[in-house]
């Protein structure tokens, strides 16, 4: 890696520290703005904990809801930050040219358990994504990204599911769980400082460890399959030529690049939107 080493630092907002309900993550409810100070404050500590173990450069991407919750004025100065919703890449934005991808404040795929679990959109749009026949989630789609690039995933935070299932994909990767999920509005969380030491040590070890880490790269062709709630939200999204129709509820596109199958699960959750009578 040379002097420089360059960490890319996705950052959502459900598996961030204490965070167990929708009132603490939307925009405008009472509890939002007081988990944004969480956010941020989990974002540091992987910054603090990286550049201890040797990380120089640090590129933040807001990865939650419109994109635009972290507080700029209380973000590590090492670091840049990317905000703003208009992103090709989503989640993303920015990744090529990092040495390896963090994924703070992760949660579990739409489906299963988890505090606040999805995948991209709400479970009343998405029940279920699934990348090549098996069970996607936010991190496994992301992960692909940077790992067919060759950028594998070092660190990632969130309760107890998303902690799981990224040491069962990505090879040498560092955990930190900041909380056990009961169900999904319901967990055993750490304080804030329990928590923020569990992530700033798991991304030391991180980056300390870069050598050792694995990329995630499934082999082609890449095929996403969205399950929506709805046969009526499955139709709408039935834009792009390459689209196929499974069933009532499922919609199936494949690729041999996984940045055009990847974009284009991106613009079918755009189009995606509840029924009426789900409010």
């Amino acid at each position: 890696m040379g002097e420089t080493l360059r960490v890319f630092i996705s950052a959502d907002m459900e598996g961030v520290t204490g965070v167990t309900h929708p009132q603490d993550v939307i925009p405008g409810r009472p509890q939002y703005e007081r988990f944004r100070r969480f956010l941020t404050a989990d974002v540091n500590a992987a910054i603090e904990g990286a550049a201890q173990g040797g990380a120089t450069e640090f590129l933040v991407n807001e990865a939650h809801d419109g994109m635009r919750n972290i507080f700029l004025e209380d973000l590590d100065g090492r670091a840049e930050l990317i905000v703003g919703s208009r992103k090709p890449l989503s989640m993303m934005q920015g990744f090529e040219g990092a040495d390896v991808a963090f994924f703070v404040g992760y949660h579990a795929r739409a489906g299963a358990g988890g505090v606040l679990s999805h995948t991209f959109n709400s479970p009343t749009v998405v029940t279920g994504v699934e990348l090549n026949g098996g069970p996607c989630s936010e991190a496994r789609m992301n992960a692909a990204l940077a790992g067919l690039c060759a950028i594998p995933v070092g660190l990632v935070t969130g309760d107890d599911l998303a902690c799981e299932e990224a040491e069962s994909l990505y090879t040498n990767v560092k955990t930190a769980q900041v909380k056990t999920a009961v169900d999904r509005y319901t967990a055993r969380c750490l304080t804030p400082q329990t928590a923020l030491g569990r992530i700033r040590e798991a991304a030391q070890r991180a980056t300390t460890g870069v050598g050792d880490l694995v990329p995630y790269a499934p082999e082609p062709p890449y095929t996403f399959t969205a399950e929506f709630a709805t046969a009526s939200t499955a139709a709408s999204v039935m834009f792009f030529p390459q689209l196929e129709r499974v069933d009532d509820r499922r919609v199936s596109w494949a690729h041999d690049d996984y940045q055009t199958a990847f974009k284009m699960f991106i613009g079918v959750m755009r189009m995606a939107t509840s029924d009426p009578d789900y409010g």
